[in-house]
């Protein structure tokens, strides 16, 4: 998906802003850490540069052509 750069601005702007907030909440370090990790990769996903299982995806390939 790819997001049309004057929506992508606003969301990026909202991103930091949500970023900042989760570092000053009481959030055990792993768990702000998934929050952080997961909402980079939903900008990431509507600006058309992640898509979601393909880290794993082409990890069982590299993983198959070992075995194979």
């Amino acid at each position: 998906m790819k997001t049309q750069s004057k929506y992508l601005e606003e969301i990026n702007r909202l991103l930091a802003d949500y970023l900042k907030e989760i570092e000053q909440s009481d959030l055990k370090p792993l768990s702000a850490q998934v929050y952080q990790v997961q909402s980079k990769n939903f900008v990431r996903w509507i600006n058309g540069e992640f898509t979601p299982g393909q880290v794993k995806k082409s990890k069982k390939q590299s993983q198959d052509k070992l075995q194979g």
